[in-house]
């Protein structure tokens, strides 16, 4: 039950670690999709050299994934703190700047007036309060409410390796027809991984579903495109 005079919050907030998911998954899937359509066809469809070329790739791109995931979130973090140095400086030798600065700020807001006055009095009588409200308007939300860098590697890493997994699945498996198996498969993680991303957007989750599938049947022409002309050229 909520108490009185508060309202329930019923509306979603999407993890700031979904951008990374939904990039590891994709870049997983499509990624691996063509690297094992391009191993087969130039194999013969060889199996063996599929699986092991294609659990080869899984790993290493996971690896690399979040190594790169782990290096943004870093350089990012540090961007900021760098960011919020140079907004304490202003404010010590440019007071009158940062101040005017302020003004506008609260006045795009639509204050103004003497109300304006003494919001921007208050704001400017304390350093650290005119700091944090520069920051936050300027800058965002400050790097320890974000997820921690590891976090971030964690996740693109995963996510790749999981979506690197979906069109291997039909080679580990030794289905027949592995080629088309894993284009199906793949495609069907594309429309799951469409419909779960457009909860947190305006779009329909037949929207969502549609642009991933596009991205996936991209990717299954580049994959056929590069194996032919590989086959052919060795």
């Amino acid at each position: 039950m909520t108490s009185p005079g508060r309202a329930e919050e019923v509306h979603r907030h999407p993890s700031d670690l979904i951008g990374s998911v939904i990039l590891g998954l994709n870049d997983g899937i499509v990624t691996t999709l063509v690297f094992v359509l391009s191993v087969a066809a130039v194999s013969g469809s060889g199996r063996h050299a599929v699986v092991v070329a294609g659990l080869a790739e899984m790993l290493a791109g996971g690896v690399s994934m979040f190594l790169g995931g782990y290096s943004a979130a870093r350089a990012v973090k540090e961007a900021y703190l760098y960011q919020v140095e140079v907004e304490r400086h202003e404010i010590r030798e440019e007071p009158e700047e940062e101040r005017a600065e302020v003004s506008r700020m609260y006045r795009d807001k639509g204050f103004g007036g003497a109300l304006l006055e003494q919001i921007v009095r208050h704001v400017t009588s304390d350093p650290e309060r005119w700091l944090h409200v520069m920051v936050r308007d300027e800058l965002g939300r400050p790097p320890e409410e974000q997820s921690a860098s590891w976090q971030a590697g964690v996740a693109i890493g995963m996510s790749f390796m999981a979506g690197a997994l979906v069109p291997l699945i039909a080679f580990l498996v030794g289905v027949p027809q592995p080629r088309w198996t894993a284009v199906i498969l793949s495609i069907c993680a594309l429309v799951v991984t469409g419909a779960a991303r457009s909860r947190f957007s305006r779009k329909t989750w037949l929207r969502g579903a549609g642009e991933m599938v596009a991205i996936g049947l991209l990717g299954t022409l580049a994959g056929y495109l590069i194996g032919t002309v590989l086959a052919v050229a060795f």
